[in-house]
């Protein structure tokens, strides 16, 4: 159910928010979430490496190589010379679910990864771990066998609840509090997790760092883009996609870069 808060935020919109994100499978197929995209010298070398160590499908998405899942894809785009690891940054790390998460940590010390942490009991599955990319991008490994490929991704921010609120407001999504058991915040895109932890220093905007932005789908960009100026945001860029629908590009709380796609 929305809070008092964000009735007071929509004013008279507040019935129809409530009627596209709350309302039983229509909500979630108006908001999706479609992916990731990261910053790498080598767009090819990197999604070959992925691949290896992820699996998926590999393909060209976009700006570079791609691994695509049922739930989305992890792409690359050139780092431009340059790019901060995303331990630092508010969009902290990428969780990929796997079948075997002690099998995947060794392909990806082999190939070259920081094991950042050995495989153990995690919150959300029974076995994590978590490496770091050879370009800075830290992913956790997880045996979730229900969320498998693209289990979520995971914030960074000093202000947690405010992120919370707001990823609720403009994207709408299932806050489910227990999956996060009281470590962190956890809120559902169809069979994609965002999850939010607060942190005691202060994180770094994300845009152009390893881990840059998470994208979405939505039914309308123009409505889309009346929600988010309500919320205190906008975009900063709207421009053409080729293939048949229009951008948004935006940095949201915390800084949280995204893209928005029109629905074709």
């Amino acid at each position: 159910m929305l809070s008092q808060k964000h009735f007071k935020l929509f004013g008279w919109l507040g019935p129809v928010i409530v009627g596209v994100f709350i309302a039983p499978n229509f909500g979630a197929a108006q908001n999706v979430f479609t992916h990731v995209h990261l910053r790498v010298p080598d767009t090819a070398e990197a999604g070959n490496w992925y691949h290896a160590v992820f699996g998926g499908e590999l393909r060209e998405i976009g700006p570079g190589a791609a691994i695509r899942y049922h739930n989305g894809f992890v792409g690359t785009m050139d780092n431009e010379g340059g790019a901060l690891p995303s331990t630092g940054g508010v969009f902290n790390h990428i969780g990929i679910g796997v079948a075997d998460v002690r099998a995947t940590v060794e392909t990806a010390r082999k190939m070259g990864a920081t094991i950042e942490e050995e495989p153990r009991q995690g919150v959300t599955a029974q076995t994590i771990a978590f490496i770091v990319d050879p370009w800075g991008t830290r992913f956790e490994l997880l045996e979730d066998p229900q969320y498998p490929g693209i289990n979520h991704v995971h914030m960074m921010t000093t202000e947690p609840d405010e992120m919370r609120d707001w990823f609720l407001d403009v994207f709408g999504g299932q806050d489910i509090p227990e999956r996060g058991r009281g470590n962190f915040h956890t809120i559902l895109y169809g069979n994609v997790w965002v999850h939010i932890t607060r942190s005691e220093e202060p994180t770094a905007p994300s845009r152009y760092r390893t881990a840059d932005h998470i994208g979405f789908r939505v039914a309308s960009l123009d409505e889309f883009t009346v929600l988010l100026e309500a919320s205190g945001y906008e975009a900063y860029l709207r421009r053409p996609n080729p293939p048949g629908s229009d951008l948004v590009f935006l940095e949201g709380a915390g800084g949280i870069h995204v893209e928005i796609a029109e629905a074709r």
